[in-house]
């Protein structure tokens, strides 16, 4: 919200909460009520909006409006008050239908290796080959 329209709601409050001064008999006559006519009209510029027709709102209802509101208790009973039973196969359809392309919405998938516990690939025969062929002995 900007500072001038905050100013400006502020100003709105303060003139619609003021305490109405009780009519005074004893009241003088000319200059002061130039004077009341005077910062009236100044106090209107004040509060005209640049569009023509428009009237200023109350900062007060404009936050009002749009202040965040909590749904909570409303969503929790919603919830309890709703059981749904559906079969275990029809809500896993559910969840992978809605679920991501990306990465980080996939599941993670393990595979279990198997370790081989054989030996190896050459015989003692080639051990021995290869001892001769390259020590030459």
């Amino acid at each position: 919200m900007s500072a001038a329209l905050l100013r400006r709601g502020l100003e709105l409050l303060a003139a619609s909460e003021a305490p109405q001064a009780p009519p005074n008999p004893a009241k003088p006559s000319g200059a002061p009520k130039k004077r009341a006519r005077k910062a009236q009209a100044t106090q209107a510029q004040k509060l005209r909006n640049s569009a023509k027709g428009k009237v200023p709102k109350s900062a007060l209802a404009e936050y009002q409006k749009r202040e965040c509101r909590d749904h909570l208790r409303l969503n929790l009973n919603f919830m309890t008050s709703t059981r749904s039973t559906l079969a275990e196969s029809v809500t896993q359809k559910i969840l992978l239908q809605n679920r991501g392309r990306k990465a980080c919405d996939r599941p993670v998938v393990r595979t279990t290796t198997t370790k081989k516990t054989g030996g190896t690939v050459f015989t003692e025969e080639d051990f021995r080959k290869f001892q001769q062929e390259y020590f030459g002995s």
